[in-house]
This record gives C-alpha cells, sequence and structure tokens, in this order.
C-alpha cells in the first residue's frame, strides 16, 4: 500500500484522516537504527537501536518513514534501516514522540496519541503483522462461501480495465484468527485502486466480523499466497492497446 499520497490527502484533507490511520497502523513503516539489526535465536525476536532526532526547539523524536524512498531523502546517504509493523514501532516508542517523514510532508505522533492509537488497535482486535513476517503465515483456500466478498468484487473490477485477474484467500499467522486478504494482479496504482475497493465492498458486502487486507501481485508474498490458487476474478475483455 502506498501510504505517501494516503498521508497527502489527510494532510490536505481532514476528512481523510480517518483512512489513513487505519491504513497507517495495518502497514510496515520504516526506521533508521544505528547498527544493522541483530536476529536471536527467532526471526521474531529483533534487537536494534533506533535513532533518535532533536529539532531546532530542542525537542527530541524518532523518525519513521513511510516508504524507503522518503526515509533516503530524509538521510540522504547510505543507512542502516528496518522494516516493521506500525503497531510494533508505536509499541516500542509509545513513551516518546515520533514524527512521520520529518523534512517533508509528515504528521507528528506525540506519546499520548501514540498511545491512544495502540488502545484503539487493542479494541479493534487489530493485529500488527509485518510483511517481513510472510515466512510465519500460513495461507489456505477459503473453506467457506465468499460470495458475498467476491460477487461484489467482481462487479466493482469489472469497471477496471487494468485488473487482470484477482485472489482471495484466508491468512493466518499461529494461533491467531485467520484474516481475509484479496490479492490483485493488476497495473497502475494500486494504492488507489484498494481504498476504493475497501469502500465499495464496506457497502455492498453484507456487515461481518472479517478484516480485509489488499495486496498487488507484484509482491513476492502475494505470489505465495495464491500459489495453485484458483482466481476468483479474471478480465474476459483486451485492454485497449493490446492487439
Amino acid at each position: 500500500m502506498n501510504l505517501d499520497e494516503l498521508l497527502k490527502n489527510a494532510i490536505n484533507d481532514p476528512s481523510r484522516r480517518s483512512v489513513f490511520l487505519q491504513t497507517l497502523i495495518r502497514s510496515d513503516v520504516f526506521v533508521i537504527c544505528r547498527h544493522a539489526a541483530a536476529y536471536s535465536a527467532s526471526p521474531q525476536d529483533v534487537r536494534m537501536e533506533l535513532v533518535t532526532v532533536r529539532n531546532p526547539e530542542g525537542k527530541i523524536f524518532i523518525p519513521f518513514f513511510t516508504s524507503h524512498k522518503e526515509l533516503q531523502r530524509f538521510v540522504r546517504r547510505y543507512t542502516e534501516c528496518y522494516q516493521i509493523n506500525c503497531l510494533r514501532f508505536f509499541s516500542l516508542v509509545q513513551n516518546m514522540s515520533a514524527v512521520l517523514n520529518p523534512n517533508s510532508y509528515g504528521k507528528e505522533f506525540s506519546s499520548p496519541e501514540i498511545k491512544a492509537v495502540l488502545n484503539i488497535a487493542k479494541n479493534l482486535h487489530i493485529k500488527a503483522i509485518s510483511y517481513n513476517e510472510f515466512e510465519t503465515l500460513s495461507y489456505r483456500e477459503p473453506v467457506r462461501s465468499l460470495v458475498h466478498i467476491t460477487k461484489p468484487a467482481s462487479k466493482f473490477f469489472s469497471t477496471h480495465p487494468n485488473v487482470d485477474r484477482a485472489f482471495i484467500v484466508e491468512m493466518q499467522k499461529g494461533n491467531e484468527k485467520s484474516q481475509l486478504l484479496i490479492v490483485v494482479d493488476m497495473l497502475g496504482n494500486t494504492r488507489k485502486l484498494f481504498v476504493d475497493l475497501a469502500r465499495y465492498l464496506a457497502k455492498s458486502s453484507d456487515n461481518e466480523n472479517y478484516h480485509l487486507y489488499f495486496l498487488s501481485y507484484e509482491q513476492p508474498l502475494a505470489k505465495k499466497a495464491v500459489m495453485n490458487l484458483t482466481p476468483f476474478y479474471v478480465r474476459n475483455t483486451k485492454r485497449y492497446f493490446q492487439r
């Protein structure tokens, strides 16, 4: 998911801040480390020393970034960094301030704000699942009928000629409750399509207690998730630029 454009939209339009925040806490962010992250016995047990920054007023904060590109724009040189789920990051730095994309279009999160976000995520049962942890995730073809999702999703995709295929799969981490993942094979801006798709499904699907995640088929995690699965949607017309 492209957090950069969501952040820009949230800054320019306060009504979009909720969508940005909901996406942010389900996404990975990038942090600067003083040294390379060290792994112990478990791949999930990571030790890292985060870099802090002092602003002109003397206030200390921890910088974090929506993408590696934004991180490089800030440091302007090679530096050790780590990709981490935003909720996990917030849980590590909750007693400090953190600034998203400093020296750019950005957002400061004070310690009380970070703790409030963590409480909201806890009450909504939002899990901290990182793209870096795909080896700890398992995938399976849904055993229950999901026509209430796939039917409106197919209708939505039929109006977007840049979408070739779409898959739906159950994703589970350890013994946690499984979540639904929609993988889209497409061209163009995935961020806009995913935001519009989420809104469309929220209006069209039956009200059910589930969380939907979206990934582009270009992601290695996505290819692994849908390996040997049959797509629920396949584009049946050629694009105008195809012969």
